[in-house]
């Protein structure tokens, strides 16, 4: 399924609807997801959000319309992970 696709059909909108922020992270594993999770899922703004465990940079893409990216990075580092705007 490509980006569009999965993006589509979680949000219900194509993703060049929203703005798709990715970064670069240490996020590892299933345990890192679950850590990081209720911190994404509190911030309003984002649509929806993942991340590609099986990729070198472990990219977390974002969508959103109403959130900032320093508001993002800030969040993630708090929850105890790097993090960079790719």
């Amino acid at each position: 399924m490509s980006w569009n696709s999965f993006i589509n059909k979680i949000t219900g909108k194509k993703a060049d609807e929203g703005n798709v922020l990715r970064f670069r992270t240490n996020i590892m594993c299933n345990g890192c997801i679950a850590k990081v999770t209720p911190v994404l899922d509190a911030m309003q703004g984002i649509t929806s959000w993942s991340v590609a465990l099986d990729t070198p940079d472990r990219v977390l893409s974002i969508v959103t319309d109403a959130i900032g990216e320093e508001e993002i990075l800030s969040a993630v580092r708090a929850a105890g992970f790097t993090i960079e705007r790719m």
